[in-house]
């Protein structure tokens, strides 16, 4: 007759799982903000050269400009938001949701031009500590899109 063993290895995973230790969830939030801080100043203004990027694609004839345009409007609104731009993360997406409209080929280069026009004007220091001005600059963008949407 055959004796069936039952074998179970020690799981190094297992083991630390069980033992107490680690960073508590505060503790790793604050340091990824203290993190955050510490690159904020170099985001910022990769995000500002960002626009100007968009800014440079908007005036060339490429081809597959407004998908480059799209692309890089994409990440700045993401990093827009991770440092608390949330102004301008909601221009950025104003520019995608124009931009992933079916024929990009109507999107007139005037309404590219003035949501970039709006986040550069996001970003200066008189408009930052108004909020009814952010506000209003973005309750146009919104009404413009939603026109220039339904046109399309």
């Amino acid at each position: 007759m055959t004796i069936v063993r039952k074998f179970t290895p020690d799981v190094r995973l297992e083991k630390m799982l069980a033992e107490p230790g680690g960073v508590s969830v505060a503790r790793a939030l604050e340091r990824a903000t203290g993190n955050l801080e510490t690159i904020r100043e170099t985001c910022v203004a990769a995000i500002d050269a960002k626009v100007e990027q968009m800014a440079m694609l908007a005036q060339s004839q490429g081809q597959g400009r407004l998908d480059a345009i799209y692309r890089v409007s994409n990440q700045v609104f993401g990093e827009a938001g991770t440092f608390g731009l949330a102004e301008l993360s909601v221009a950025a997406h104003s520019l995608c949701s124009l931009l992933s409209t079916a024929d990009q080929a109507k999107v007139p280069l005037a309404a590219i031009s003035v949501h970039l026009d709006a986040m550069r004007l996001l970003r200066r220091p008189e408009i930052v500590g108004d909020a009814a001005a952010r506000g209003a600059v973005l309750a146009g963008l919104r009404g413009m899109t939603k026109r220039l949407v339904a046109q399309i």
